[in-house]
């Protein structure tokens, strides 16, 4: 996480409000202030398509920082963060399916999630592409390479 907060720092200084707003919850954040950058985030993500956001949200739910803890409401923002082509989001959302935590246990969308992050260069998205190709039987790969392409060719890499 302090690898990615100078670099979504310097990608948000753009001069949109919600911008504007995002580097606000990322301060609260980064200073232990969950419940602010909790109400922040929310309110971002709920009111636009800011893929950022999105993942925090999802972070603190998966965390439980300034709001319950909940796999589910955690799974429900990184699908929304991962559709907005944010990596990280991919990998986590399949980190959930592979432990079943918030969604159903599936191997082949943690599979297919994975390699969508593989495909924006994700290290870590690379790294557990073989762990979840182990669990995976040839049949149930096939299926897997097909939904990764679908998933690819829709959040893949611009």
């Amino acid at each position: 996480m302090k690898k990615l907060f100078p670099a979504l720092f310097l990608a948000c200084l753009s001069i949109t409000p919600a911008s504007a707003d995002f580097v606000d919850g990322i301060y609260a954040y980064s200073r232990g202030e969950y419940h602010q950058a909790y109400m922040t985030m929310r309110s971002i993500a709920e009111t636009s398509d800011h893929g950022l956001a999105q993942y925090y949200l999802a972070m603190m739910y998966l965390r439980g920082e300034g709001v319950e803890q909940s796999y589910e409401d955690a799974a429900k923002w990184f699908r929304k963060s991962a559709e907005q082509r944010i990596k990280q989001a991919q990998y986590r959302l399949a980190e959930l399916y592979m432990k079943g935590r918030g969604v159903p246990k599936d191997y082949e969308y943690a599979y297919a999630w994975y390699r969508v992050g593989a495909e924006h260069k994700h290290k870590k998205s690379i790294s557990a592409l073989t762990s979840a190709k182990e669990n995976l039987s040839l049949e149930e790969l096939e299926e897997a390479e097909k939904l990764s392409r679908k998933l690819i060719n829709q959040y893949g890499p611009e």
